[in-house]
């Protein structure tokens, strides 16, 4: 292992196409030599654009707008800067898909498979130029369709690694982009016995010299921590307000907690709750030792990148700043 190696951590960009570039040209700013993205690739929603004539209709962040051919393009870029899927199409067009979920979903996941390729061959050039490796997995948002045709996606600077072990520069990356239960039922959730199960899987192929260099990346946080607190929903999933204030609980895995407690690797990162970005510390019952667990955040919906800068000396963590641009 190297005496220093530099590392970005980034998660939950959910298509957003300004969250990408940044990532992209991150590298020009800041020194580093990995970038790990901790899952939620995808966006979640398309926004159909109708044309009629020479106007376009269209539903903006909720707000019915017309807008003609001059205005489409700031259009179409404000909607794949949040991170939603713009389509252009016929009254006739978006008739047929309101009336067949099956097209729709077809639809919108080849529109995820397209803009996903463009926005990592943008990295993967100016990583390339520059030395620095991506290591990515999917999340528990993006659809099953979507992962099936990204799984081959690796090469000499972009790699995936989801439920397997990889070493870069001397440092072995074990991946899991899945999460327990949620409220929206997405199709990459686990009961928290089946998460124990794979995880035990993957890292119990490993020795105590291995986890020890061992950094984790894991979807979802380890329950009741500092980076696992979420808003508190009602059954028609709206923030719980209270006093005026948001009230906030912990939702992330008690599985993922357990084993990381158990196994003890380097680190462990991780994304999924976007409210949370954050240091926290559990303690290793294995080796009676401080895990460090981060969590970068996301604002990908305002086009802003959270990510959290890390740098290990010595196969420990010697410094680490969280920040946003």
């Amino acid at each position: 292992m190297p005496n220093r190696v530099r590392l970005v951590l980034v998660s939950d960009l959910h298509g957003s196409r300004a969250a990408y570039g940044k990532l992209a040209n991150l590298p020009k700013i800041y020194k580093y030599d990995i970038v790990v993205l901790a899952g939620d690739l995808t966006g979640k929603v398309l926004i159909p654009i109708i044309k009629v004539g020479n106007q376009y209709i269209t539903n903006l962040f909720g707000e019915n707008k017309i807008i003609d051919e001059n205005e489409l393009s700031n259009v179409v870029k404000a909607i794949r800067d949040s991170g939603y899927y713009a389509y252009v199409m016929s009254k006739e067009e978006y008739d047929d898909l309101s009336n067949d979920s099956s097209k729709l979903k077809r639809l919108l996941v080849n529109l995820m498979i397209n803009e996903f390729n463009n926005d990592i061959l943008k990295i993967r050039d100016n990583y390339r130029n520059l030395g620095v490796k991506l290591l990515f997995i999917p999340g528990n948002d993006d659809f099953n369709d979507f992962v099936n045709s990204i799984r081959d996606v690796s090469d000499d600077t972009i790699i995936y690694f989801d439920e397997k072990l990889i070493e870069v520069n001397g440092l072995v990356f074990a991946g899991f982009g899945y999460s327990n239960p949620t409220p929206w039922h997405t199709e990459r959730e686990l009961s928290e016995s089946e998460i124990k199960t794979r995880l035990l899987s993957l890292l119990g192929k490993l020795n105590r010299n291995e986890l020890d260099k061992t950094i984790a990346v894991i979807h979802v946080p380890p329950y009741n921590t500092m980076i696992d607190q979420a808003p508190k929903l009602t059954n028609d999933l709206k923030p719980v307000i209270e006093g005026g204030v948001m009230v906030m609980e912990h939702a992330g895995s008690i599985a993922v907690r357990e084993i990381i407690e158990q196994f003890g690797p380097l680190m462990s990162l991780h994304g999924h709750i976007h409210e949370s970005p954050g240091v926290d510390y559990l303690n290793a019952s294995c080796c009676k030792k401080k895990i460090p667990i981060i969590n970068a955040g996301s604002e990908y919906q305002s086009g802003i990148l959270r990510f959290a800068y890390l740098m290990i000396e010595n196969g420990k963590l010697k410094d680490k700043l969280l920040t946003r641009g």
